[in-house]
């Protein structure tokens, strides 16, 4: 039975895994600045994932676990680690990974999603509004590389219906990433 084992799991998943030290600071101050789960994702080995959340445990309470993520393209975190890489490497993950649709709002053509990569790098925000699941809107930004260049974000998710709070959370995550750098 898989159930008592999932914190195990998990636990394996973290060594391999792991997030420095102050990562999980990190997440707590935005997650209690915003009152929405936050996330550190890293784009490493050709693998993009979600390393530390502070969501809930239980499933169904939380749009991103811990692990890795093949619906990048369709995540601002996901976005944000696709943006940072060189174009070549880039291609060749969404080559593997390809670029299906989850909702109506998924971006599924590379132009598009090539243009939208662009944006993100000159606003340095990565915005997906409903494209993994339409309940669910997420927001990231960039952390300054890691120790051998590894591609990081900083994100958050919250209820797509709750549009007032993006530009303030917007706004959280640039400080954030700003103190951390």
């Amino acid at each position: 039975m898989l159930g008592p084992r999932i914190p195990a799991l998990h636990r394996a998943y973290r060594r391999r895994e792991p997030a420095e030290p102050d990562v999980r600071d990190l997440l707590l101050r935005v997650a209690r600045a915003v009152g929405t789960p936050a996330y550190y994702s890293t784009y490493r080995d050709g693998r993009i994932a979600v390393v530390e959340s502070t969501g809930p445990a239980a499933a169904g309470g939380d749009p991103f676990e811990a692990g890795t993520e093949p619906q990048a393209h369709a995540t601002a975190h996901g976005k944000v680690l696709l943006a940072a890489l060189p174009r070549p490497v880039r291609r060749r993950y969404l080559a593997e990974h390809g670029l299906p649709r989850f909702t109506e709002h998924t971006i599924t053509d590379p132009d598009r999603l090539d243009a939208e990569l662009g944006l993100v790098r000159r606003l340095g925000l990565a915005v997906s509004v409903g494209e993994y699941d339409p309940d669910w809107t997420c927001l990231a930004v960039p952390l300054p590389p890691a120790g051998g260049g590894a591609a990081r974000a900083l994100s958050v998710s919250l209820p797509t219906a709750d549009r007032a709070a993006r530009g303030r959370i917007g706004d959280v995550l640039t400080r954030a990433a700003r103190q951390f750098g």
